[in-house]
């Protein structure tokens, strides 16, 4: 079969990605790479996630102590290879050890639990980001500019560097450090069938088991969890809770059933076990606040005017459109935008064109010009208006509807370069349409959109408690954040507004009441008139 594989351009993702492309050539598939841009290991898995369940590509590759707890509806871990080396290493300036490094030593690390386990190693040290990427601060060690690098065996084995290792730890690693989750849409079957043959039992009965553990501990802030499990007739599995500042935590190790069936149970046990021996009470006060008691459901509206809506992102465009409507809107970003280092520029661009306010307002925080010989489209009214507020004139904006679909059926065929500043997150469909009326089109990704560690807690409450009658989805990444953050509902209808948003959902089981292309409130309304009242109302 022909499989399309979604990869960021870092080394070691590449490098992944090319191994797994490897494996399945060999096993007589056809395996073709799709570079996503790169923006950072947190973002990167939901932007990958996003791509699959987009369709963009068929399988993402992650490495599992990045994955966060839940898999999203629709999607697999469908195999996890055989584990690579799951210790902790240093690259050390001059063959230094760990113990030998100097006071006060500049090292560079991107995981919390190293630092904190190097914090109850070696007395002081100056810990600083693995930026822009591992490969460059090796090289920096090389070079006498940093004192030293700690990662994963794994990650230096990837890159084809371990003669550089000077050090093994002695430390706990993160769970699922060392292996690889191979992700997939849950509806491919036959694609789940082929990477079956790649997975690893013992890895897979492991990981899970790690995962379980941490994943069942409500920890305090600045308190980590670090778990390994191997199994060798019996699931050992050990799991040592570690204050970020370097005191003294807790560890424990236990022998437990080895089957796949109980993996994710016996991780819960040694939760269990640390739970009772005060691992969540680290770092927290003795008396626990009482929980408020929660409202009673709002009753169903019967009309509009009634109606509370939730509309997963910042106030803008829709959320005013819809209040103009006399709709009662909750606008609640559920991510923030995160504006990128962009080493690219627009010059040589005949069209530019904008998909939202986000890419203007990104525009503008870097401080670019846009190119006076520039054409310059807008996707809708309130992209077109932010754009005229900072002095600029749009030559086209589609008048009928508003979104990707509204700007190519206006948008002219012609020959040229049309640039697209925009989020990493944007789907193809835009360029590619572009593309199919004659011109180059290119991505520029200026920002992405990074998913919240939780949703405001009153809205969180207002959503449990069944208080909105309605949420508008606008884009698959907001999809994405209001399940992870908030969860579906059976009983709240929701809008999809734009392919993407609709593609996600789908994919995700969620049931949609109503989908649009257009992203004008107008057309909206419609959809929540007949999801809320009924197509006879």
């Amino acid at each position: 079969m022909k499989i399309r594989i979604g990869t960021k351009g870092s080394d070691i993702a590449y490098r992944r990605s090319e191994m797994v492309a490897e494996w399945l050539t060999e096993a007589g598939h056809e395996v073709d790479l799709i570079t996503v841009p790169d923006v950072g290991d947190r973002e990167n898995i939901g932007q990958l996630r996003l791509g699959l369940l987009r369709g963009d590509f068929d399988l993402a590759i992650h490495r599992m102590n990045r994955v966060p707890k839940d898999t999203p509806p629709g999607l697999v871990i469908a195999a996890m290879p055989a584990r690579h080396d799951w210790r902790d290493v240093l690259v050390g300036r001059n063959n230094l050890s760990v113990s030998g490094l100097p006071q006060g030593s500049r090292v560079a690390t991107g995981s919390p639990v190293r630092q904190a386990s190097l914090r109850r190693l070696h007395g002081n040290l100056d810990f600083v980001d693995l930026k822009p990427d591992l490969t460059t601060c090796l090289d920096q060690v090389a070079a006498g500019e940093l004192d030293g690098v700690v990662t994963s065996a794994a990650d230096i084995l990837v890159l084809e560097r371990e003669e550089e290792i000077t050090d093994h730890l002695p430390t706990m690693p993160t769970p699922g450090q060392g292996a690889l989750g191979l992700e997939c849409r849950s509806e491919d079957q036959e694609l789940i069938d082929v990477l079956a043959e790649f997975d690893d039992t013992d890895t897979r009965v492991c990981v899970l088991a790690e995962r379980a553990a941490v994943f069942n501990l409500d920890l305090a802030d600045g308190i980590l969890a670090a778990g390994r499990a191997t199994r060798e007739g019996v699931l050992s599995l050990r799991v040592d809770i570690v204050p970020e500042d370097g005191s003294k935590g807790l560890s424990l190790q236990m022998g437990l059933p080895t089957s796949e069936l109980h993996a994710v149970r016996s991780g819960q046990r040694i939760a269990s076990a640390l739970r009772q021996r005060g691992a969540e009470r680290l770092g927290r006060p003795d008396a626990p606040e009482k929980p408020a008691e929660p409202e009673e459901p709002r009753p169903r509206p019967s009309s509009l005017a009634e109606a509370r809506i939730l509309v997963p992102r910042e106030d803008g465009a829709m959320a005013a459109g819809l209040r103009e409507a006399g709709l009662t809107v909750d606008a609640v970003p559920l991510q923030r935008r995160i504006v990128l280092d962009v080493s690219s520029t627009l010059d040589g661009a005949d069209w530019l064109a904008f998909t939202s306010t986000r890419a203007v307002k990104s525009i503008n925080e870097l401080g670019w010009t846009l190119p006076r010989e520039a054409k310059i489209a807008a996707i809708g009214p309130g992209t077109a208006s932010a754009l005229e507020e900072l002095g600029y004139t749009v030559d086209l904006v589609p008048t009928e509807e508003a979104g990707i679909h509204a700007l190519l059926d206006v948008f002219p065929e012609g020959e040229g370069r049309v640039l697209v500043p925009g989020s990493a997150l944007l789907a193809p469909n835009m360029v590619a349409g572009l593309q199919q009326k004659g011109y180059k089109a290119q991505l520029i990704p200026i920002y992405t959109m990074q998913v919240l560690p939780e949703a405001p807690q009153d809205v969180a409450e207002a959503w449990r408690e069944g208080r909105y009658d309605a949420v508008v989805v606008l884009s698959g990444s907001n999809a994405l954040a209001m399940g992870q953050l908030l969860g579906w509902r059976d009983d709240v209808p929701v809008i999809a507004v734009g392919d993407s948003a609709a593609r996600v959902l789908e994919r995700a089981k969620v049931n949609v009441a109503g989908r649009t292309d257009s992203y004008l409130a107008r057309d909206v309304v419609d959809l929540l008139e007949k999801a809320l009242l009924g197509p006879s109302r």
